[in-house]
């Protein structure tokens, strides 16, 4: 039991008193009952000493003695605690029996009880002390629990209040524009994600796109994100996309922990010329998703590794022209690693069968996905989940989609 400051102390001391003046009354009131001309009428103010300098002899003793308690095993503290109140029990006792015999205030064969009267006392004494003890406990884990949840119901709503933000940072997760539609999707494990996406012009009349995962969960890996967020915009102005990822890698080396890093799939998209300059530091590939055929993975040359880790790695592009009606989806590694009913990751392989290969609207194609990828997996997010879809308006045609180093 912790201790008491001196306000608290004082407020259970008196309840500590009234309780035993209460007790001492009663134990009063039996014996008058039971004896009425031997005990007389003065047994309750006898009562009412006895409870008063007992109450009084172990609180202030306990309080004296907890600092050296508190330091003590277990059970030393309980053999401790039971000496302290025998001792301030028999005490008690033997002030008012002190003061009562001076003031005549019970029968002198009152005081002829001797040891049995002190083990009785001293018996009484440690079984209501432990009494209180016990009550303070309970008070003070009383206390504690009350003050973790408020805690609780604190970081829940600043957690709420980061994730509220969060959203906002995040682009509408349905644009449409001359020459195309997008429609993007972000469910966090927890309240907020460590996955982010983000559309944006450039210049020319291009457009920017970008779906990342940042190493982590949680506050530490949204915080990263929206770092990233904000400086992707600023880095790919009037550069290709393998120059904004490698400036983006080497400013997150500069800034990130040993542990931290950010996979991030970007490309600059012609919705007039239909074609998407894609580049990618350690996302799933996208995949093409042209009607009547198998969806095809767009697979970048070079290296792969995630954005932060090391400085000065030469990432390269993939050039993909787009045929009116054709899709590419950018997806995070949280779909193909949900994990399934038997315990086992999703897989790539499953995953295919699940694409859009309908014509619906960017964004119901994407609900639909994720509804079958929950269907097929755990109702947990293990992970944060994120999808964009990007579809190419009637503004090009071409045969088939040309890849290029």
């Amino acid at each position: 039991m912790a201790p008491l400051p001196k306000k608290a102390f004082l407020r259970d001391y008196v309840r500590g008193v009234v309780i035993s003046l209460f007790l001492g009354l009663g134990i009063a009131t039996l014996m008058y009952f039971a004896a009425p001309k031997f005990f007389g009428l003065r047994i309750f103010a006898y009562g009412t000493l006895i409870a008063l300098l007992i109450s009084s002899f172990c609180i202030l003793l306990e309080a004296a003695l907890e600092p050296w308690i508190r330091k003590r095993e277990p059970v030393v503290q309980k053999l401790s605690r039971a000496a302290v109140y025998f001792i301030g029990g028999n005490a008690g006792w033997f002030a008012a029996t002190w003061i009562a015999r001076e003031l005549s205030l019970v029968h002198p064969q009152i005081f002829s009880f001797g040891r049995r009267m002190m083990l009785v006392n001293g018996s009484i004494a440690i079984v209501i002390g432990f009494l209180f003890y016990g009550f303070g406990v309970m008070r003070d884990r009383l206390a504690e629990n009350v003050s973790r949840l408020k805690e609780h119901e604190f970081a829940e709503k600043e957690l709420e209040t980061a994730r509220s933000i969060q959203r906002r940072l995040l682009p509408s997760p349905e644009i449409e524009g001359e020459g195309y539609r997008l429609a993007a999707r972000n469910l966090p494990a927890r309240f907020v994600a460590g996955d982010f996406y983000d559309s944006f012009h450039l210049e020319g009349g291009m457009y920017g796109v970008a779906v990342a995962d940042v190493a982590g969960k949680g506050m530490g890996a949204s915080l990263i994100m929206a770092s990233a967020k904000a400086s992707l915009p600023l880095i790919a102005a009037g550069r290709t996309s393998e120059a904004t990822l490698r400036v983006l890698n080497d400013k997150l080396a500069g800034e990130l922990g040993p542990r931290e890093f950010v996979a991030l799939s970007y490309a600059r998209y012609d919705p007039v010329e239909g074609t998407l300059e894609l580049s990618n530091a350690g996302l799933p590939d996208p995949y093409l998703l042209r009607h009547g055929d198998a969806p095809f993975a767009l697979s970048v040359p070079g290296p792969r590794l995630p954005l932060g880790l090391r400085r000065g790695v030469a990432y390269e592009s993939l050039r993909v022209t787009l045929t009116p009606g054709d899709r590419v989806l950018f997806l995070t590694d949280g779909l193909p690693e949900a994990t399934t009913s038997a315990g086992e990751p999703l897989g790539y392989e499953a995953l295919g069968p699940l694409l859009p290969a309908d014509g619906h609207a960017p964004g119901r194609s994407l609900d639909e996905l994720l509804a079958r990828v929950r269907r097929a997996t755990s109702e947990t997010l293990e992970d944060d989940w994120t999808v964009l879809l990007l579809e190419h308006g009637r503004l090009a045609a071409a045969a088939a989609p040309a890849l290029s180093a």
